[in-house]
């Protein structure tokens, strides 16, 4: 790839900056799949990157998102004028990757038999044994505001646990599930926005009788939350899957399917995160 740098600049560049959302470049490049955080240190460094048409190299370089358009390798990674959004409900043994070094099945391997000759990664992740609503796009600048924390996406799982679980058990796992909520609630809201916010918490569905089956509602997606929370109050999951995304449920969708949502629902997405902008 020409690594000489480029004297104009796209469109994105010229837009506002003052209300712009700046993080470094590393870790935006990791969101949006193209590959751990320390190897896209690598991408960076060999020169592979551009930011609003020049090549990036300098390690803490920061990207206005939504705002500066970044390319790897030539591609778009930030706003497409062709957005694709797919829902998955992820079968077990599938990696939450665009690529393995293990040689594992990715979901960018199973998008692929959706929608070809796309760059398509996973909105946020999975671990390899967990099944559920995963979203897979070649937006990035969808996935960044869906996958950051301020933006508080409900993700609902539905959880089999061997232990026991009674009032105390409860109580902790209510506490754990809502403390990065709390957190966030110190910063000013309007009342209506409060009251339409989801809230995250945990919900007994059913009483088995060697196993009990919880619903947990998470407004962030830490790796193995739901994983480690359950563990660090004496009890064993047997089963998780994720039953929805934000607005976006696996309901009627068999396992191992893929399909494009509808307007409605990425009317629904854009709501929940303030907006999106951009052509379908």
């Amino acid at each position: 790839m020409d690594s000489t740098p480029k004297t104009t600049s796209t469109p994105a560049a010229s837009a506002p900056r003052a209300s712009a959302e700046e993080i470094r470049l590393n870790h935006f490049l990791a969101q949006v799949g193209i590959a751990s955080r320390r190897a896209c240190d690598a991408v960076i460094a060999a020169g592979r990157v551009r930011v609003n048409g020049r090549v990036v190299r300098e390690m803490g370089t920061k990207v206005a998102v939504g705002v500066d358009h970044i390319e790897v390798d030539g591609v778009a990674v930030g706003r497409t004028p062709r957005r694709i959004v797919l829902l998955m409900h992820k079968p077990k043994g599938i990696v939450s990757t665009v690529t393995d070094p293990e040689g594992r099945p990715t979901v960018a391997d199973l998008a692929r038999r959706v929608v070809r000759k796309q760059r398509l990664f996973p909105v946020g992740r999975l671990d390899v044994n967990t099944t559920g609503a995963l979203l897979i796009t070649n937006d990035g600048f969808l996935c960044y505001k869906l996958t950051h924390p301020r933006y508080e996406i409900a993700r609902v799982y539905h959880v089999r646990v061997r232990g026991r679980f009674d009032e105390s058990t409860e109580r902790r796992l209510q506490h754990m599930a809502s403390e990065g909520a709390r957190e966030r609630a110190t910063r000013a809201r309007s009342a209506r926005e409060k009251s339409t916010r989801p809230r995250p918490g945990v919900e007994l569905v059913a009483k088995l009788p060697k196993e009990t089956v919880l619903k947990i509602t998470l407004l962030e997606g830490r790796n193995r939350q739901v994983r480690n929370m359950i563990e660090a109050v004496g009890l064993h999951v047997t089963a998780l899957k994720r039953v929805s995304f934000g607005p976006v449920s696996i309901r009627g969708l068999p396992l191992g399917a893929i399909r494009s949502l509808d307007k409605k629902e990425l009317d629904r997405l854009e709501a929940a995160v303030g907006g999106i902008g951009g052509d379908r």
